[in-house]
């Protein structure tokens, strides 16, 4: 059962050699040496976290594969929308559901230490309450969640609340009034947190119709903001620190393409979606978790498919340039994989 809730929440899909010679002029008497292309090296890696625990990297500029770890205690329900990360900690949700409890892990990607806990939600939740979000909250040094009961069902009819997470004891607290039910909202797919607000595609029911929501911590406020020319909204949520800005991936309706999706840019302060230029098209491997951000060289990045193969797929909004990596051994992670941090070499 568990891992039918589990495809059902990530909706996973899927998933010339140029050459060239001159030729001297035969006066010369001599040949030029063919140039050689230089040998792409990486600068740092990607930390890539499978669904049951396994953690790789991901070379930036070869995409090459390396399985380094596991995280112990970690059996299959990752729910990677409620993956984040502070800087040198990263933090894991699981849920289990028989008997139904919620495991938050805290992986120091210094020592490479996990330590965990079951969490205790507050008593006006019901025992089968999990975290469909998590992100970190650098203002607050803390989590902020959303939570839903009955998550064993397609649609709940229980509420859908904020929560805070302290890092250090573990300590389930409810902050907000905030209750996206009373909206008629039952399930959340990603999130992102700018500030003190959420912004979090979310969907009424179990077909993919999303609405994005900006919640407001502050003022206990939400707001549905208008996604301007994009049928299928945005996912993959993710930002730079920019105070306005989104970036994700805009789904494409009826595409022959199984799991196609654009690259864009989301305004929330105008609405103005524009879709990164010349990109090819690639699919989503999942559509139920962030996109990565790199603050150290300030760009996104993301694990896509395209031309039957997986890329790691990077973007820099200073630019507006993106660049796709060939992952060289495709089998080497399986679609159900999502970055989630960054290591130096």
């Amino acid at each position: 059962m568990s891992s039918k809730i589990f495809r059902s929440l990530l909706m996973s899909a899927l998933l010339v050699f140029l050459f060239s010679c001159s030729e001297e002029d035969s006066s010369a008497e001599e040949e030029k040496p063919s140039e050689t292309p230089e040998e792409a090296v990486d600068s740092f890696s990607y930390i890539a976290l499978q669904n049951d625990g396994t953690l790789y990297t991901i070379g930036n500029n070869t995409g090459k594969v390396v399985q380094t770890d596991r995280i112990p205690g970690i059996e299959f329900n990752t729910i990677f929308n409620s993956v984040t990360s502070s800087g040198s900690k990263i933090f894991i949700y699981e849920h289990r559901f028989d008997p139904p409890k919620g495991i938050l892990y805290i992986y120091d990607k210094q020592s490479g230490k996990t330590v965990s806990a079951i969490l205790d939600f507050p008593e006006e939740f019901g025992e089968n309450t999990a975290l469909m979000s998590l992100d970190w909250d650098e203002e607050n040094q803390n989590l902020v969640g959303i939570t839903r009961e009955d998550l064993e069902l397609p649609t709940s009819f229980k509420p859908v609340k904020v929560v805070r997470i302290e890092p250090d004891t573990f300590k389930v607290t409810t902050t907000s009034e905030v209750d996206l039910h009373s909206m008629g909202y039952s399930n959340v797919y990603s999130t992102s947190l700018m500030g003190q607000k959420i912004y979090a595609v979310t969907l009424k029911n179990s077909n993919w119709d999303p609405d994005l929501l900006e919640i407001d911590l502050e003022n206990d406020a939400v707001e549905v903001l208008p996604v301007t020319g994009r049928e299928a909204g945005i996912t993959n949520l993710g930002n730079s620190g920019n105070d306005h800005t989104l970036f994700g991936f805009s789904p494409v309706p009826n595409s022959s393409l199984m799991a196609e999706v654009r690259p864009v840019t989301f305004n929330v302060q105008d609405g103005t979606v524009k879709e990164v230029s010349k990109v090819p098209r690639i699919s989503a491997l999942n559509i139920a978790h962030k996109t990565f951000y790199n603050k150290e060289v300030k760009e996104f990045a993301e694990l896509i498919g395209a031309d039957n193969k997986k890329h790691l797929f990077k973007y820099r909004p200073s630019t507006g340039e993106y660049e796709m990596i060939e992952i060289p051994d495709p089998k080497s992670i399986f679609s159900v994989v999502n970055i989630i941090g960054v290591t130096e070499l």
